[in-house]
């Protein structure tokens, strides 16, 4: 599938007129365009309050998927731990609600995981010292992340292929290649599993998902319901239904579905 479309008007409404709705989008390059440094990476203005909105309507449901770590998350979001907002973080492997972190124990990192990790990082980090001073390392809790944002293209690509190469030394490593980053990780979590069993736990009639990124897909393969709404930020091939052009469309298309669920509940 190739979605070309943004979600017409008709579309949100009939998720907006869901008696029990999920709505769930990524962070980096969905909320919050992307940054040479990933921590400077700050949500599109106002964006985080149209979550908070839809949060506190009645039936409507609110999660941040991201690849980062949980606390980072939180910490990028600046969404307490006492809102309502639930936060997945490292791809689902962590999670604000105990209903998903449940769902997802089968997925949880093993002692040989651990281990296999601690070997991963002490390579990754060799390599990028030795061959690739350039490129910046993120090391995350079942993860090591090598980020090129900002370098020259040749420079980044063979970054990111001397990461692979060394992913392949080290048996049960997934390697996720997102925009500008590879991440290795020893999870067996995704996005698609984590937010499918919140969307169990709270009995959302329809699903909203908004990613911009390979790991996102696994969430958009998910959602194939008819009461689903799936949108694919920016360009690529996608599973998702639809599609808009970057982060401001992004927060503009969530502001209107906030309006169109305040406008069905007050009816209601």
């Amino acid at each position: 599938m190739s979605a070309t479309l943004a979600p017409t008007d008709e579309a949100l409404e009939r998720v907006a007129s869901a008696p029990t709705l999920l709505v769930a989008t990524d962070y980096d390059g969905v909320l919050a365009p992307f940054d040479a440094d990933p921590m400077n990476a700050t949500p599109v203005p106002g964006a985080i309050d149209t979550l908070r909105s839809l949060a506190g309507l009645p039936g409507v449901h609110v999660a941040v998927v991201s690849g980062r770590d949980l606390t980072t998350l939180r910490t990028l979001t600046e969404i307490g731990e006492d809102e309502p907002i639930v936060l997945i973080g490292s791809h689902g492997a962590e999670s604000s609600s105990a209903a998903v972190r449940e769902a997802m124990e089968a997925a949880a990192v093993t002692p040989d995981d651990e281990a296999t990790l601690a070997e991963l990082r002490s390579d990754i980090e060799a390599l990028v010292k030795e061959s690739h001073p350039d490129a910046h390392i993120e090391l995350k809790s079942a993860a090591v992340v090598v980020h090129v944002r900002g370098l020259p293209r040749e420079v980044g690509d063979a970054a990111i292929a001397d990461a692979r190469r060394v992913a392949l030394d080290h048996p049960g490593v997934k390697v996720l290649k997102g925009k500008s980053v590879l991440e290795l990780s020893v999870s067996h979590a995704d996005k698609g599993s984590a937010v499918t069993a919140l969307g169990r736990h709270v009995d959302a009639v329809a699903r909203v998902y908004l990613g911009d990124d390979v790991t996102d897909e696994d969430a958009f393969t998910r959602m194939r319901r008819p009461e689903d709404l799936t949108v694919k930020v920016g360009t690529g091939s996608t599973a998702a239904r639809y599609r808009v052009d970057d982060e401001p469309a992004a927060a503009a298309l969530l502001t209107r579905l906030q309006q169109l669920c305040s406008t069905a509940h007050a009816a209601s």
